[in-house]
């Protein structure tokens, strides 16, 4: 017995626009199922009720250990993203879904072979990152992020209805390599948009955060021997929420205690939304500082960025980010070249400033709202609806 066709299905990280985006699906058509993956698995956000069984959490098997984790790395690796692969082909054979949208490369490479083969109608691939800058890394990350990776895209890329591209640079960078525009079309959501979350708190904010996984680049060195300083100016304190289960996470917090900044700095794990609002809602700064040449953040929009301009939070940037010029034409924050004393006469300025910071993040989310899924469909077939 043939199982009922899905309306939609998709597979995004788990981020700034979940709750936004579950709702527009569920306007579209509640037969969809939705999945958003973390750093912990793949997870079952909704289910029509006529799919009576799939597993709402696929783990991935990352060891805790991390000289056990970097001893099996080859493996996890190939577990890790193996988990996506099948998990693409399995719902491809089974639900046949009518739109399949995804912004994991791997993934996007079955639902746009699927997608050839007449197992679902419509794909759209949201691309996010171009990772083929990988030159200072390890050979396995640069077989990854330098072959694999640009293989997996291109499938993708080829394949998709609509190429939904969250920054320009990541287009040119594409294009650059290949000499050649790949997509049958495309949409770059550039500027990109932003969804205000609802809460109006008035209180004075204090604090300084850093949302995201901890990368070698992430700056965060710059910040540390700063804080005592910053903390007896504005009472500053960085909160670093982002994944535990990283070497260069350890390595931060093992900085942190060697240099006896434990009083100036509050670290949190992966939080859901709702906790997430509460950590950040005294905080008057988010934190980009990347000083990698090669950070694959610099063609990027990251989802920091949005993040905190969805919860208020003007970003202190370097220069090396996908959406320097809307900081700055916009007054999202401050750019700079990242050194102590710039970092400080920054914040200061955040600081200070906050109230205009706010209006102008304000101004410019109503300005620049989210599409709606039947909006791209309408910019495939002219229609809005898939039969």
């Amino acid at each position: 017995m043939q199982l009922k066709r899905l309306d939609f299905v998709s597979l995004k990280m788990d981020s700034f626009d979940k709750k936004l985006f579950s709702r527009d699906i569920l306007s579209y058509s509640k037969n969809s199922m939705m999945f958003f993956w973390d750093f912990k698995g793949i997870h079952l956000a909704y289910k029509p009720g006529h799919v009576k069984w799939f597993p709402t959490t696929i783990k991935f098997p990352f060891p805790k250990n991390h000289n056990f984790k970097n001893l099996l790395l080859p493996f996890t690796w190939v577990i890790f993203f193996g988990t996506f692969l099948f998990f693409a082909v399995i719902i491809c054979i089974i639900y046949r879904p009518k739109v399949c949208l995804t912004e994991n490369t791997w993934v996007a490479s079955i639902f746009g072979i699927a997608r050839k083969i007449g197992l679902c109608k419509v794909f759209i691939y949201c691309t996010c990152d171009w990772l083929a800058n990988q030159g200072d890394k390890g050979f396995l990350s640069r077989l990854v992020n330098n072959y694999l990776f640009i293989f997996m895209d291109y499938i993708a890329i080829k394949t998709c209805d609509l190429a939904d591209s969250y920054s320009k640079l990541v287009n040119e960078a594409r294009e650059l390599y290949w000499g050649r525009t790949l997509a049958k079309k495309t949409h770059t959501r550039y500027p990109p948009p932003v969804d205000i979350y609802s809460s109006n708190s008035s209180l004075k904010r204090t604090n300084i955060c850093f949302l995201g996984q901890v990368r070698e680049d992430s700056g965060l060195d710059l910040i540390l021997p700063l804080l005592p300083e910053l903390y007896k100016n504005f009472g500053a304190k960085l909160k670093i929420i982002g994944p535990y289960s990283t070497v260069e996470r350890t390595s931060i917090e093992k900085k942190v205690k060697n240099l006896g900044l434990e009083s100036f700095v509050e670290l949190h794990g992966f939080l859901p939304l709702d906790e997430l609002k509460e950590a950040m809602k005294d905080c008057f700064c988010g934190i980009n500082l990347i000083t990698g040449s090669q950070s694959y953040s610099s063609y990027a929009v990251p989802g920091k960025f949005i993040q905190y301009l969805q919860m208020k939070i003007p970003i202190l940037a370097s220069q090396n980010n996908g959406i320097v010029d809307v900081i700055k034409e916009n007054n999202l924050g401050v750019i700079i070249e990242p050194s102590p004393r710039l970092i400080l006469t920054s914040v200061g300025t955040l600081y200070k400033d906050q109230k205009k910071y706010i209006k102008s993040i304000l101004k410019y989310a109503r300005e620049h709202p989210y599409l709606s899924i039947k909006d791209y469909l309408k910019m495939i077939d002219g229609s809005g609806g898939i039969e």
